[in-house]
């Protein structure tokens, strides 16, 4: 569970593993959890906070108006970080009754987490203009257009550009970007699918505004599919990590603003499924994983009468997934078998056909769910 110590607030509400210990916990889950929270005290608030929201979205009651979502939301950011100015204004505020109404304490996590598909729902029902017509973000001057390159062909573009980044366009797709990017970012405008090959540059990040998201990256490659008629818009990650938000996020321009990967995180075989009519994002693995470590760094699959744990261990960091497991319920499951040419799927199937357990995906992650074995 090591990686759950670069976790955020918002990371543990997302994280399916988390949730589930939240709600629905099991002895040895809740054994996990609590022992990690000992050796990890430091994470503790932000645990607090995490199952405070999780626990709040189960909450059901009437519908709030955008005006007060946005006002919740402002104050109880203030209310966590006493050095932000709005803290400073609630110090001096009046009461405010309806603090005090059940709704409030759903409003407030629902607002933090959710109010990017309130927010988009309610205009579009509306009928009021959002930033989501189109495909960019902002209005382009004249003295800003863009390059724009379309695909009409039936093999993929590349396009090179001026920060050595390599793009593939695929067919019937179509790339905007400046000649020239600022100092401080760069960004790009896709409309249809493209794989990214960034040039690193910490000091830069690279923005792809495509449909209702935006994804960032210091350096990194991945694929994006946002066309126009699909329900869904997809990214795709094979090497670093990169984050991805909705362009309705309430905090969008401080993601966009500093150099730091915010929002949801994906790193390598992860991706996004951004279901655009219903506003929800759902973070899982690729379909065909892939090896992430040099050849050199490739272990060899062949495990002889060790524990399962060993097998586990090993294939999730060849694969840069994190495997996750009760190691004392598995560590007297021993193993023994030749898993060199499989895919991950058929790796772990045969591996917990051997020791009786099962797996699922959650969050991007792996989850092994096992009895134990009996010598």
């Amino acid at each position: 569970m090591n990686h759950y110590k670069k976790y955020g607030t918002e990371d543990f509400v997302w994280d399916s593993f988390f949730r589930q210990w939240v709600l629905a916990p099991t002895r040895e889950m809740d054994f996990a959890w609590r022992n990690w929270l000992v050796e990890n005290p430091d994470m503790s608030e932000k645990i607090s906070q995490a199952k405070i929201i999780v626990q709040s979205l189960q909450v059901r009651e009437q519908e709030i108006s955008n005006l007060e979502i946005s006002r919740i939301v402002k104050e109880t950011i203030a209310k966590t970080n006493p050095l932000t100015p709005e803290y400073a204004e609630l110090k001096n505020d009046h009461f405010r009754p309806f603090y005090k109404k059940i709704w409030f304490k759903f409003a407030a996590s629902f607002a933090v987490i959710m109010f990017v598909g309130l927010l988009a729902k309610s205009r579009l029902e509306d009928g009021k203009p959002t930033s989501l017509s189109g495909n960019f973000t902002k209005t382009v001057s004249d003295k800003d257009l863009l390059i724009e390159k379309v695909n009409n062909t039936t093999s993929p573009l590349i396009i090179l550009l001026q920060d050595s980044s390599r793009i593939t366009l695929a067919p019937e797709s179509k790339l905007r970007y400046a000649e020239k990017f600022s100092a401080t970012k760069r960004e790009v405008y896709l409309t249809g699918e493209a794989f990214f090959d960034i040039s690193k540059d910490a000091n830069r990040p690279f923005f792809v505004y495509a449909n209702e998201l935006v994804t960032k990256v210091l350096g990194t490659s991945f694929t994006i599919r946002a066309y126009k008629t699909s329900k869904e818009v997809t990214v795709e990650v094979k090497t670093g990590r990169v984050s991805v938000f909705t362009q309705l996020d309430p905090y969008k321009k401080s993601k966009e603003s500093n150099n730091e990967l915010d929002g949801i995180v994906l790193s390598p075989n992860q991706k996004i499924i951004y279901a655009r009519d219903q506003v929800r994002m759902v973070k899982t693995l690729v379909e065909k994983p892939e090896i992430v470590v040099s050849k050199a760094q490739t272990p060899q699959f062949i495990f002889e009468d060790v524990p399962a744990t060993v097998a586990f261990d090993s294939i999730g960091k060849a694969y840069g997934i994190d495997i996750l497991y009760d190691e004392d319920i598995l560590r007297d499951c021993p193993l023994t078998a030749i898993l060199e040419n499989q895919t991950l799927h058929e790796k772990l199937t045969i591996i917990c056909k051997a020791i009786e357990a099962n797996y699922e995906i959650l969050d991007g992650q792996i989850v092994i769910h096992g009895k134990g074995c009996k010598n």
